[in-house]
C-alpha cells in the first residue's frame, strides 16, 4: 500500500537526481529556484481540481479563470482609476479570486441542481471564459497581446525579488486542504460520494452541497493561480491558460487521483506536480522543441492512467 499511495515520489526521486548528475545547468541555484516557482501556481490550481477529480468529475473552466483573472486584473492595476493607489493590488486580488469563486458558484449549481454533468458543464464555462478574456483583451488593451508595467508589490507575490512567496502560498494552501481532505468530516464525505453517491445520500451525506463546495473550491483556487502566473509572468495575457490544461490535469492523474472518484488526494496531486514539472524543466534544459514537450506530458498522463487502472485491480482482488 506505501509504494502503491507513494510511487510517483520515488519517480520524481528517480528523476531529479538524474537531472542532477546528467543535465546541464539543472543544479544551479537560478535554475531551482525557478522551478520551485513554476511548481506553486501550478500545485494551487491542481489542488482545487483535485477535489473535483475525487468526486468523479472535472472542471475546465480552471483555465479559462486564469486567463479572464489575468487581463482584468492587469486592467485594474496599470489602466483603471484604481492603478497606483494603496488598495489597488489588495482589491485587484480580491476580484481576481472574486471572480474564480464567481465560475465555481455557477459550475456547482449546474452539476448539483441542474444535474448537469461535470464535463458539459465546465466545458460550457471554459468557453464563455476563455471568449471573454479575449474580448476583454481586445478592448482594455486596445489590440496589444499583453498589458505589462504591473506594480512591484504585486509581481512580489510572483516570486519577483522574494522567489519564496510563491512557494509558500502553494505550501500553506496544500498544507490547508490536504488537512481539510484527511482530517475532516467533509474530507471522508468526499471520498464517500466519489466511490458512490448514491450510498452516501442514503447515509446522511448532503451530496448536493458538497459538490457544489468541490466546484468552489476549484474555481477559488484557480482565481488565486491566476495572480500567481500573472504577477509571475509581470503581464496581463488574454490566452494565459490556454496551454495549462495538461498540465493541471496531468498533475492529478500522475500523481494518482482516480478520475473515476473516491482515490487520490492532494498528496498525490504534489508528487504529480512536482514530477511533471520537473520533466518540463528537464527538456526545456536540454533544448527540446515545445511540441516534443508536450507529446511526453500526454505519453506520461496516459501512463499514469494505465497504472491507476492497474493498481486498482490488482488492490480490488487483493480484497477480494
Amino acid at each position: 500500500m506505501f509504494l502503491q499511495d507513494n510511487i510517483m515520489l520515488f519517480v520524481f526521486l528517480v528523476f531529479f537526481i538524474c537531472g542532477m548528475l546528467f543535465v546541464d545547468k539543472f543544479a544551479s541555484a537560478y535554475n531551482i529556484k525557478n522551478y520551485l516557482k513554476n511548481c506553486a501556481p501550478l500545485l494551487v490550481v491542481s489542488t482545487g481540481l483535485t477535489y473535483v477529480v475525487l468526486n468523479g468529475g472535472i472542471d475546465f473552466s480552471t483555465t479559462s479563470i486564469i486567463s479572464l483573472g489575468s487581463v482584468l486584473g492587469a486592467h485594474l492595476l496599470v489602466e483603471s482609476p484604481l492603478a497606483g493607489t494603496p488598495l489597488a493590488v489588495p482589491l485587484t486580488i480580491l476580484i481576481i479570486v472574486g471572480i474564480g469563486l464567481a465560475f465555481g458558484v455557477v459550475n456547482g449549481l449546474a452539476v448539483s441542481r441542474l444535474k448537469m454533468p461535470s464535463f458539459v458543464a465546465t466545458l460550457s464555462t471554459q468557453l464563455i471564459g476563455a471568449g471573454l478574456a479575449v474580448w476583454f483583451g481586445s478592448i482594455l488593451f486596445e489590440g496589444a497581446v499583453s498589458l505589462g508595467g504591473l506594480p512591484e508589490a504585486f509581481r512580489a507575490i510572483g516570486g519577483r525579488g522574494m522567489f519564496w512567496l510563491p512557494i509558500l502560498i502553494a505550501t500553506v494552501i496544500f498544507v490547508i486542504f490536504n488537512w481539510m481532505l484527511c482530517k475532516t468530516v467533509f474530507g471522508k464525505q468526499i471520498y464517500a460520494i466519489g466511490v458512490n453517491p448514491r450510498t452516501a445520500e442514503v447515509s446522511g451525506v448532503p451530496v448536493k452541497k458538497n459538490i457544489f463546495l468541490l466546484f468552489v473550491i476549484s474555481g477559488g483556487l484557480a482565481g488565486v493561480a491566476s495572480i500567481i502566473y500573472t504577477a509571475k509572468n509581470g503581464a496581463g495575457v488574454p490566452t494565459m491558460g490556454d496551454a495549462m490544461f495538461i498540465d493541471i490535469v496531468g498533475s492529478v492523474v500522475i500523481g494518482g487521483t482516480d478520475p473515476a472518484g473516491g482515490f487520490g488526494g492532494v498528496k498525490n496531486t504534489l508528487y504529480g506536480v512536482l514530477f511533471l514539472t520537473l520533466v518540463s524543466n528537464i527538456l526545456n534544459l536540454m533544448g527540446i522543441e515545445w511540441f516534443y514537450v508536450d507529446l511526453i506530458k500526454g505519453a506520461l498522463v496516459i501512463a499514469a492512467a494505465v497504472l491507476n487502472l492497474i493498481f486498482k485491480n490488482l488492490g480490488a482482488r487483493g480484497r477480494a
